[in-house]
């Protein structure tokens, strides 16, 4: 725990995963009035307050994914995320980018996954954490697991370590007005790779 302590009060950015962080990983599709397939996904409230106290804190967000789906970005867009990578099954060049983008080394950055296209991540960033249904490879790899499962409050767990690490969360919570809208909304970068599943 100290270790994963000491690493967490370096994180400048948390980038995650969405299924199985930020939703449960179940994918629920259904057909459209004109005979299309599509999905919908559920978010948990609570993680939407942990991007929200992040951003308060001057953490930079990001989203790296290997699907693509307009709920997800309209989802962390609405939540301020700084970056989404969507349809990236290889997760190591939007890594670098955003590296390079903020001026951040490695061990400066957070990264949340659960299955094993998030583990070039989870061995290469800073602060490697992961969920309670995670695969066993994935918990192995992490400086953190979370006592939550992936859509449910496991994003607000991992959030809530880093900011209390940092000192920031009792200070945030305790000047919390509830007026979050920020000054100036950033406009949230979006990159689409065709590898990955729509």
């Amino acid at each position: 725990m100290q270790n994963a302590l000491e690493r967490a009060k370096k994180i400048k950015a948390i980038l995650t995963d969405v299924d199985g962080i930020l939703t449960d990983g179940k994918v629920n599709f259904f057909l459209t009035p004109d005979g299309k397939m599509d999905e919908f996904k559920s978010f948990h409230t609570q993680d939407g307050i942990a991007a929200l106290l992040c951003r308060k804190a001057g953490i930079i967000l990001g989203i790296i994914t290997g699907r693509r789906h307009p709920t997800t970005v309209h989802r962390t867009n609405a939540l301020g995320y700084k970056y989404m990578y969507q349809g990236f099954l290889n997760k190591l060049a939007p890594l670098n980018d955003i590296l390079k983008r903020e001026h951040l080394t490695a061990d400066e950055v957070a990264y949340i996954g659960d299955d094993i296209t998030d583990l070039p991540l989870l061995k290469k960033v800073g602060f490697a954490a992961t969920v309670a249904d995670a695969i066993p490879c994935v918990k192995e790899a992490a400086h953190f697991v979370a006592t939550r499962e992936g859509g449910h409050g496991a994003y607000r767990e991992i959030t809530d370590f880093i900011l209390n690490a940092q000192g920031k969360l009792t200070p945030l919570i305790e000047s919390a007005d509830f007026n979050w809208n920020f000054e100036e909304k950033q406009k949230m970068e979006i990159v689409t790779s065709q590898e990955g599943i729509s």
